[in-house]
C-alpha cells in the first residue's frame, strides 16, 4: 500500500534532545508523514534546566521547547525542528503528576503546533535516606536499573546530582560513601527520557498524537497541522440553566490561518453540582 504524500514526505525533522528522544518520535514520523526525525548533535539540553535541580529552570515549558527547538534546527541546518519539555508535581499526595509538551516548529511554513498531555506517574518522589539500605529498597521498588535513580547530596549548602548509576552495587556504595561524609542524602526517580521508560511512553503517544495531526491539512488554506488547540466552556446547568465551567465543545483550528471549527461535547448540560449558582 502506498503511503499518501504529505508536506513532510521525504523531509528531515531535528528532535533537540540528548536523551534519545528521536528513537521515540522515529516510527510515528515516518509512518503518518514519510519524514526522518534525528537528533541534533552537540546540544546540551541541560542548560534550560534539569529534574535534580543542579542546572534550575527559568524558562516556562513551552518557552524552553521552543528554544530547544530553534537551537536544534540552527545546529542541524534544517527548517523543520521537535521538542518535548516535562515537568513532575505532587499534587496528588505520594503520586506524582506528568505534564508533558511537545512542541513542532516548521520555519518555512510559520508553523509552531503544541500537543500536550497530563498523565499520573506510576514512579513516586524522591525521598530523604538515612543508609544504603533504604537507597537500595527505594531503587528496587520502582523498577531499577530499568528506572533510573539520581542521589542528591548535600553538604554546606552545596548541592551535587550523582546520576547515571546503573548497577545495585554502585548504588550502595556511593550512598555509603556520601553519607559517611555526612552528606544530607536524598534519592530521586531519574525522569530523563532514556532513563524512565513510563516518561518514554508519554512522549511517544504525544509523538504519535504529533505525527497524525501534521497528516492533517486545514480544510482552508491546506496547511498541515490542523487539530485541537482549545476548549469552549459553559455547558448549561440542567437545573437552572447558567451557564457552568464545563466544557462545552472543543475547538479546533489552523496554526497558519484563521480558520477553526466548534464540536459540541456529548452531553448537552452540566450537573447541578457544578453551578456556581445551584451549589455555590
Amino acid at each position: 500500500m502506498t503511503r499518501p504524500r504529505t508536506a513532510y514526505t521525504g523531509r528531515a525533522i531535528t528532535f533537540a534532545t540528548m536523551h534519545g528522544k528521536e528513537l521515540l518520535a522515529h516510527d510515528a514520523f515516518q509512518n503518518a508523514l514519510g519524514a526522518t526525525v534525528t537528533a541534533a548533535t552537540g546540544l546540551d539540553t541541560d542548560q534550560f534546566g534539569t529534574f535534580a535541580g543542579e542546572i534550575p529552570r527559568t524558562l516556562s515549558p513551552r518557552e524552553a521547547a521552543r528554544t530547544k527547538a530553534q537551537l536544534g534546527m540552527q545546529l542541524a541546518g534544517t527548517a523543520l525542528g521537535l521538542a518535548s519539555e516535562g515537568t513532575f508535581t505532587s499534587e496528588f499526595g505520594p503520586l506524582m503528576k506528568n505534564i508533558e509538551l511537545l512542541i513542532f516548529i516548521d520555519d518555512t511554513l510559520g508553523l509552531e503546533i503544541v500537543e500536550g498531555s497530563i498523565t499520573i506517574s506510576p514512579v513516586p518522589g524522591g525521598r530523604h535516606i538515612a543508609s544504603p539500605h533504604e537507597a537500595l529498597t527505594f531503587a528496587l521498588a520502582i523498577g531499577f536499573p530499568g528506572q533510573g535513580v539520581i542521589l542528591q547530596s548535600t553538604r554546606n549548602d552545596r548541592t551535587t546530582a550523582h546520576k547515571n548509576i546503573t548497577q545495585l552495587e554502585v548504588l550502595g556504595d556511593t550512598a555509603e560513601a556520601l553519607l559517611r561524609q555526612r552528606h544530607s542524602l536524598v534519592i530521586l526517580p531519574d525522569y530523563r527520557a532514556h532513563k524512565a521508560p513510563s516518561r518514554a511512553a508519554a512522549i511517544r503517544s504525544l509523538c504519535e498524537k504529533m505525527a497524525q495531526r501534521l497528516a492533517t491539512e486545514c480544510p482552508r488554506c491546506r496547511a498541515p497541522g490542523f487539530g485541537h488547540t482549545n476548549v469552549e466552556l459553559g455547558l448549561p446547568c440542567s437545573l437552572c440553566g447558567t451557564a457552568t465551567r464545563a466544557i462545552a465543545a472543543d475547538i479546533n483550528g489552523c496554526g497558519r490561518c484563521a480558520h477553526h471549527t466548534r464540536t459540541p461535547r456529548n452531553h448537552t448540560h452540566a450537573d447541578p453540582g457544578g453551578c456556581d449558582h445551584c451549589n455555590p
